[in-house]
């Protein structure tokens, strides 16, 4: 019996997870990151370190937008829940507040310090700042959008089948998610070399798998990756599509040429990249 899927042990799942395996060299990469994060704060107006949460690391970083009533989006960076922070990847939104949103970058403590409930948590906590503070940043607490990428993008997932009345927010609090190379469906995470971080359970991968709580309502979807990323990362993607239309509900999808897991994000940094212009778009249609 194969542990999931067609994949018969961990040595033919770990390469469809492990990035490092479809780009040349994951580090300079983090180098041009930080230094695109750094110029991100000294062209735009911004707010650091604003607590959301119980824990240190459930901060956000705010943009606020140049002209009132803008539409506001928030960004929650991936790592596979067990790397990275906002200020690594607060680069992901300067074309999107070029483009005239309101920003917030978002943060969550890190496994195994803490499990993926908590940082789905972390997650509706930046939400509902955002809702409840959205005047502050020149925002419109009726237009709000989640974006996210990888192990982000998976809590883009989660936003979107959240019942925010259980949280007191309005049920359409979420005006559209845009998960980019998201994790949709955990069951190939507990036999990879992350479950060592990770420590998933079965009750923590379903609940956490936004593909098995397909909601009858939901906000509209852009589901977005690169064209060179692997068949799983494929996978996921479109089986979410596919679960999300089959309930009658918008879910578009975009497989953005010549794009891998990590040039895709980059590009964010850029108004003008295909990503930014289809984040527009998609958001001047909801």
């Amino acid at each position: 019996m194969y542990p999931y899927d067609n994949f018969m042990d961990q040595s033919q799942i770990d390469p469809q997870l492990d990035i490092e395996n479809h780009i040349w060299d994951i580090i300079p990469y983090f180098d041009t990151f930080m230094l695109r994060s750094s110029q991100t704060l000294e062209a735009l107006e911004h707010q650091v370190d604003i607590p959301v949460g119980a824990r240190d690391e459930e901060r956000i970083d705010v943009f606020p937008a140049r002209e009132k009533g803008a539409p506001i989006i928030i960004f929650i960076h991936g790592g596979w829940w067990r790397l990275g922070t906002r200020k690594l990847f607060n680069f992901c939104i300067k074309g999107l507040a070029d483009l005239g949103f309101a920003c917030i970058s978002s943060d969550y403590a890190l496994c195994p310090k803490v499990g993926i409930p908590d940082i789905t948590t972390a997650s509706r906590l930046a939400v509902a700042w955002a809702y409840r503070n959205a005047e502050s940043i020149n925002g419109d607490a009726g237009r709000i959008f989640v974006t996210g990428h990888s192990a982000g993008g998976h809590q883009v997932g989660m936003l979107a089948i959240t019942n925010w009345e259980d949280y007191g927010l309005p049920a359409g609090v979420i005006r559209g998610g845009i998960p980019i190379s998201g994790l949709f469906d955990l069951r190939p995470f507990r036999y990879c070399w992350l479950q060592a971080k990770l420590q998933l359970t079965g009750d923590v991968v379903f609940n956490e798998s936004p593909l098995f709580h397909i909601p009858e309502s939901g906000p509209p979807l852009l589901v977005a990756l690169g064209a060179e990323e692997s068949m799983e990362f494929h996978r996921q993607s479109e089986e979410f599509v596919a679960a999300w239309r089959n309930k009658g509900l918008r879910a578009d999808y975009l497989d953005v040429e010549g794009e891998d897991h990590t040039t895709n994000i980059f590009k964010m940094f850029y108004a003008d990249s295909q990503i930014s212009q289809a984040i527009l778009h998609f958001a001047e249609s909801c």
